[in-house]
């Protein structure tokens, strides 16, 4: 008596289609056959990789080519500063003229858990979505320098999907939202953010989106095309 076929027997009896799959029809073809989820996604990845498909690399490929796109797509440059103090469980970001748009609370989540590093990342999330806000205010594409003292969180700048670290989540948070980004180091003292972080009171950002969507620069097409190279260029003196 023969048991329910598994992933790998479908993929295999599938193969000669499968070979020839782009990313998104690898993806396609996982929700048809009910695997795209969690608990399957291994044994599919593993299966593909027995007929020869490398999952992972036309994946990046695809990103690479999201990221390009969108580069090209850039209408407008902003600048913002972003900081945290866990110690206050607070956090602030500062517009391109070094004043507060948004500074507040923490609220315990899945980006913030009380740790330093957790708030920097959630701060920068914070300010990343902000411009996302610009982005839909002003009608167009932002490419966002984003700069901060944490200078782990220039590793976010690296275009590989294996490099990075856990800044890795920046990168992907700002591909999600639509936001080019480029992460810049500066030191401590020079960080506007900072005072924001012990400052009491909140900002909220609603209060600062006309004044940053007249802040943002209009690019012409070959500054856009030129900008993220430069980002790209920059990265190892960012990371020192």
């Amino acid at each position: 008596m023969s048991g329910k076929p598994t992933i790998k027997d479908r993929v295999v009896e599938d193969s000669e289609r499968l070979v020839s799959c782009s990313y998104q029809e690898l993806l396609a073809w996982a929700a048809e056959h009910d695997i795209n989820n969690r608990a399957a996604w291994g044994r599919y990845k593993e299966a593909l990789t027995g007929i020869g498909v490398d999952f992972d690399a036309l994946r990046n490929t695809n990103r690479s080519a999201k990221r390009v796109e969108l580069a090209d797509s850039v209408t407008h440059k902003l600048v913002l500063y972003s900081d945290a103090k866990a110690s206050r469980d607070r956090f602030g970001i500062c517009g391109p003229d070094r004043e507060p748009v948004w500074h507040g609370m923490f609220f315990r989540d899945k980006d913030y858990d009380g740790e330093q590093s957790s708030g920097e990342m959630a701060a920068a999330k914070k300010a990343v979505w902000l411009a996302s806000k610009v982005a839909e205010k002003i009608g167009g594409v932002i490419e966002l320098e984003l700069r901060v003292d944490a200078q782990w969180l220039c590793w976010s700048n690296h275009t590989e999907d294996y490099r990075g670290g856990k800044a890795r989540a920046l990168a992907e948070s700002a591909q999600r939202l639509g936001v080019v980004l480029h992460v810049t180091h500066i030191l401590g003292n020079q960080n506007p953010a900072d005072k924001w972080t012990i400052a009491k009171g909140y900002l909220s950002w609603k209060d600062s989106i006309d004044k940053l969507a007249e802040s943002a620069v209009a690019l012409n097409h070959s500054m856009e095309a030129s900008s993220l190279s430069d980002a790209r260029e920059s990265f190892s003196m960012d990371i020192g």
